[in-house]
């Protein structure tokens, strides 16, 4: 899968934008504000229908517009077309996939697969649970067909108990919410195991070329002590659940442990391998959608080279050269990233400036 057509309307700095990536490798240079980022902004809205820069509407639409627009034609194995597009103003939305409306994110986010890597992907290892849950998540939603359903289910009935405890009701009206919540959390939970027990087999292969052969393992977290299930830790929290006023075990406090030779790995590296160690998980993640649903994902990946040194930065291009996906790279220059571009006979170089896209030839 690519996208063989895009088009962008009022995104930030981008007024109108219209051009034809290659299937293979893409390299967006320009100053910093030209607008390079706000372009794998834009593809990203396409597949999320949100930002990984802010939460804030106003932030990526134009100056003086009501809304903004997105639209690619995307190219499958059989070389159909199949046209995406999302519309959004300050209070309304639009999707639409192959000419019907679409009215759940989920199935833009499953037909259209996006990966993004930027200067505040560290956040991986340094910041809290919820980052890693979403790197998780991801991950098994695209692999995993009965996860999603699950999940909802689980929030629904999370969001009841949660209910239940606040407004002080008997404990038997707040364990009415257990079962389900154990039925759906358990199918998380398995989901889950079993999807980081498939990257970490994957994983050595994207991390050994670039950092060589130290000992990175992914330990997964259930959210409750693994000596039980979470029927148990559910039923023994309950008196705790109370007095603090949530739920407090279960899928939802999930998380990873990302360890070098048994100790945290954000402990013993440096900033720059931190980088290169979740570009490497990111990348192994996009190498195991391939290998589970024989599809291909979108890599964007906003400033590659930024705070790498030269070996380290061949080592990376090296290992995303080989790998079976479009990609959308960014660079304020081209001469760091041309061995990876002179050695695909497809792949194409863009140069923004003030917001407007030009292919260099």
């Amino acid at each position: 899968m690519a996208l063989v057509k895009l088009g962008i309307r009022h995104f930030r700095n981008l007024h109108q934008v219209d051009f034809e990536p290659s299937k293979d490798i893409n390299l967006i240079i320009g100053q910093n504000a030209s607008g390079k980022t706000s372009l794998l902004e834009a593809i990203y809205f396409l597949g999320r229908a949100s930002s990984f820069r802010t939460h804030r509407f106003d932030r990526i639409l134009e100056k003086g517009e009501s809304e903004l627009s997105v639209y690619a034609q995307q190219i499958l194995k059989n070389d159909e077309k199949v046209p995406f597009g999302v519309i959004k103003g300050s209070k309304t939305l639009q999707i639409r996939i192959n000419e019907q409306k679409i009215y759940k994110i989920s199935e833009l986010v499953f037909n259209l697969p996006l990966q993004v890597i930027h200067p505040n992907s560290h956040q991986l290892l340094e910041e809290g649970p919820r980052y890693r849950r979403r790197f998780l998540d991801w991950g098994v939603f695209h692999v995993e067909h009965n996860f999603y359903p699950a999940w909802q289910r689980y929030q629904t009935a999370l969001k009841q108990r949660n209910n239940a405890i606040r407004q002080h009701s008997s404990r038997d009206l707040i364990k009415v919410w257990n079962k389900e919540l154990i039925e759906s959390g358990d199918i998380l939970h398995r989901s889950r195991e079993l999807y980081v027990q498939q990257l970490q087999q994957l994983l050595h292969q994207y991390i050994q070329p670039v950092l060589g052969d130290l000992d990175f393992s992914l330990h997964y977290q259930p959210g409750w002590a693994k000596e039980h299930s979470f029927k148990q830790a559910l039923e023994e929290s309950l008196t705790s659940d109370i007095e603090r006023g949530f739920t407090t075990v279960g899928p939802q406090r999930a998380d990873i442990s990302i360890k070098l030779d048994g100790r945290q790995a954000s402990d013993r590296i440096s900033r720059g391998q931190q980088k290169i160690l979740v570009t490497c998980l990111l990348l192994a993640q996009a190498g195991l959608y391939n290998v589970k649903t024989d599809r291909e994902c979108i890599l964007l990946i906003d400033d590659v080279a930024a705070e790498l040194d030269a070996e380290n930065r061949e080592k990376l291009l090296s290992v995303l050269q080989g790998m079976r996906v479009q990609m959308f790279l960014t660079s304020i220059g081209k001469q760091t990233l041309m061995p990876m571009m002179e050695n695909s006979s497809t792949s194409k170089m863009f140069h923004v400036e003030h917001g407007q896209l030009t292919e260099v030839v």
